[in-house]
């Protein structure tokens, strides 16, 4: 590694020494420098997939958030329209009742009726 200068041409001179120094290197030990760029070349792949991945989570996570909220909403509209359903049966078989019970008084008041009318 060149030593720091003060000077500019110093510091030119220094980084083209270095810069011929790494050509030199890589010429001399290509198997390193290939080493070293595929090194380089995977962990910036690992880098990228990280990224990817978290995205990708992200997204999930954000469907699944709405899938739950969709669910929560079909599970009330289930419930109101059971509680519909019960409320109308209810008030149907009061209906019932009601109009038995005066069928039963109105055939109960005909035959005391029929009865009077026979005994005078």
């Amino acid at each position: 590694m060149a030593k720091k200068s003060k000077t500019i041409v110093g510091a030119v001179a220094g980084s083209v020494t270095e810069a011929v120094t790494t050509a030199i290197d890589a010429l001399a030990h290509p198997v390193d420098t290939v080493t070293r760029t595929v090194g380089l070349a995977k962990r910036e792949a690992a880098t990228a997939k990280r990224a990817v991945t978290k995205i990708k989570r992200s997204v999930a996570a954000r469907k699944g958030a709405a899938k739950r909220a969709v669910t929560k909403i079909k599970r009330s509209a289930a419930a109101r329209k059971g509680a519909a359903k019960r409320a109308v049966k209810k008030v149907a078989a009061k209906a019932k009742r009601k109009a038995a019970s005066a069928k039963r008084a109105v055939g109960k008041v005909a035959k005391k009726a029929a009865k009077r009318a026979r005994g005078r």
